[in-house]
């Protein structure tokens, strides 16, 4: 009886031990992911006179170890157009959302979205731009006789 107790122990023993060493070798790995990091997520453009387009970039860096993918980026409204890098980003390198905002109809202070959806472990960021559009009166009054 002795010797089977004996046997036990041994064996309880040797499992934990042997156990503990294929844990101890095991390396962990660093989870694999694109992550999008915007230098600004908010842009202030702002006073323009509303005749032409407000062009600007939002600036981005995939801060993650695989390549980024911009899946789409879109404005809010029709007034907004967004343009993504066609390119995978890879790990490390930088570029930009570029935005142009047609003022026309718009008068005023305004906000404005564009939706980037994209591979990275934060799949959606909302991009906001905001400004004042303060339009020549003698132009105003043109329009309305």
């Amino acid at each position: 009886m002795k010797s089977i107790h004996l046997y036990f122990i041994l064996f309880a023993l040797l499992s934990n031990i042997s156990c503990g060493e294929a844990g101890s070798d095991a390396k962990k790995e660093t989870p694999k992911n694109a992550e999008i990091k915007f230098e600004n997520e908010r842009i202030d453009i702002g006073i323009i006179d509303g005749k032409s387009n407000a062009n600007f970039d939002f600036k981005f860096k995939n801060a993650g170890n695989i390549p980024l993918s911009i899946i789409e980026a879109r404005g809010n409204c029709h007034c907004v157009q967004a343009k993504a890098p066609e390119k995978a980003i890879e790990p490390g390198d930088s570029s930009v959302i570029s935005v142009s905002f047609d003022p026309t109809g718009v008068s005023g202070n305004f906000q404005r979205t564009v939706m980037v959806h994209s591979n990275a472990t934060r799949d959606s960021v909302e991009l906001y731009m905001t400004g004042d559009i303060q339009r020549d009166p003698k132009e105003i009054i043109k329009k309305t006789h």
